[in-house]
This record gives structure tokens, sequence and C-alpha cells, in this order.
């Protein structure tokens, strides 16, 4: 038997659209250095685009995992934005990274960008606004995702 709370939770995931929903991740940079010393790894070439793989080459070697891991951890935080309203629900698509492109406009603030599934998947989620913001201290990249519906 559900308890008072455990039903106030779960009308949540069944309720129409929440008016925001928020989505954060903070990944370890040393782990981004050691896979980019692996040369036989798929992970980038799997979890990043082609763009965001060309403007990590493009940087300074000592600066490719920082700017990884704070792309990383913007991927996983739209994930969770878009998970955090569908709570006690099933996930509705299988995600591909690559699929999900952070890009910085002329000022450097970060923006997102939605190819192939992912994107017909947010065309029909229709969010008001979604947006990214990333930092880096010490060895974390820190990024949060704010999702208007």
């Amino acid at each position: 038997m559900k308890t008072e709370l455990e039903s106030l939770f779960a009308s949540f995931g069944t309720s129409s659209k929440p008016i925001a929903s928020i989505g954060v991740d903070l990944a370890f940079i040393p782990e981004f250095e050691e896979s980019l010393k692996d040369k036989g790894t798929y992970f980038f070439s799997k979890t990043f685009s082609e763009w965001e793989r060309n403007r990590a080459s493009s940087k300074p070697m000592d600066q490719r995992a920082g700017f990884f891991a704070g792309r990383y951890a913007a991927k996983e935080a739209v994930i969770k934005a878009l998970d955090g309203y569908r709570l006690f629900q099933a996930p509705e698509l299988h995600i591909n990274y690559s699929e999900i492109e952070i890009r910085n406009d002329d000022f450097g603030r970060p923006y997102l960008r939605f190819y192939g599934t992912f994107l017909e998947y947010m065309e029909g989620l229709k969010p008001n606004s979604i947006r990214v913001s990333i930092s880096h201290t010490g060895d974390y990249a820190f990024s949060e995702v704010l999702l208007v519906l």
C-alpha cells in the first residue's frame, strides 16, 4: 500500500507537464585525460559529434580533457532534465550522446543542437526553452540544464 507521500510523488509523473525541469551533472576531468591517452577507445567518437571532436582538437592538449568533460556533463544534464518531468515513468527513447551537441555562441555562451532521433524527440516535445551552463574548477566540470516545457 502506498503512503500518502508516495502517492503524491507518483502523481507528479502522471499529471500535466511541469513548467520547468532541471538536470545537473559533475564530471571528473582526470578520467577524460586517461581516456584521451587510450588510442584504441571509441568513447569519444560514440559520445561526441564530429564538430565537438574537431573543436577539442583545435585546443591545446592540456585543455582537451576539460572541454570533453564539460560537454559530457552537459549531455548528462540534458538527459536528467528530460527525465525529471517523467518521474515513475519508463524512458521514452534510447539516447545517442553524439546526437546532443554543445556549441558556443560568439561570446562563449554554450547552447545546444540536436540531431537524428533525438532532434525528432525534442521537436515532438516542443520545449519553450532549454538553457545550458558549464563550469570548470580544479578536477571537475559541472553542467546544469534548465528545460522549460
